[in-house]
């Protein structure tokens, strides 16, 4: 019975993690909300450059979509235009540290429930490379096709979630370099409250299932 209310315990504590994780994600980039407010066109052209993404694992061009899409959506922090082409959440188009390898591409994540979320979106399993942002440590998180965590190593790894200064930039400028992964002895070390990467990972596939939709 004991071992019971243990495992209900975990469980409300994990939804309320998520639940709570997922909130402040969506409130403090409402992602979701600008795309679909946005008009046809727009969300037409952020689909192209979307599935320019998965299917290539590379940054398309600014030209691919017209100019006054592209300009929409940079203004909606939809996109962002970076000298290796168009970085579309959770793809980022310049080295962020957090890498994801899926099928024969390995491409760079703009935060780490972003990572998280790549196997989901791409409908893939996929190894998520990155370091502790404490001590430097690597950690590699596994996920299947459905963007469970299968394995992660060392085990313990967390996700810190951690609040910035709002400066009104581009998220992957302020909001993406505080959410990174922690190795546990680090977490400990420094208090993080930090979640695991299985309610991380959760949070990243609920953030962006309008784009797997």
């Amino acid at each position: 019975m004991l071992c019971g209310i243990t495992k209900r315990a975990k469980y409300l504590l994990s939804n309320t993690n998520i639940t709570q994780g997922l909130e402040r994600l969506r409130r403090e980039f409402p992602l979701q909300a600008r795309i679909e407010a946005a008009d046809i066109a727009a969300r037409t052209a952020y689909r192209i450059v979307l599935q320019a993404w998965l299917e290539n694992g590379t940054a398309p061009a600014p030209h691919i979509i017209p100019l006054h899409c592209l300009n929409k959506l940079v203004e909606l922090d939809a996109l962002v235009v970076t000298e290796s082409g168009l970085g579309c959440y959770p793809f980022s188009a310049v080295e962020t540290g957090i890498t994801v390898e899926y099928g024969s591409h390995r491409v760079n994540a703009m935060c780490a429930i972003d990572a998280l979320a790549i196997p989901f979106i791409a409908n893939t399993a996929a190894a998520i490379i990155a370091t502790c942002s404490v001590c430097d440590l690597t950690v590699t998180v596994h996920a299947d096709a459905s963007g469970q965590i299968t394995r992660n190593v060392p085990s313990g790894v967390q996700v810190a979630y951690r609040k910035l200064a709002r400066k009104h930039v581009a998220c992957c400028n302020d909001l993406c370099p505080g959410i990174v992964f922690v190795c546990a002895e680090c977490a400990g070390a420094a208090g993080e409250r930090g979640m695991n990467v299985a309610d991380a990972a959760a949070v990243g596939r609920q953030f962006f299932g309008f784009q797997h939709r």
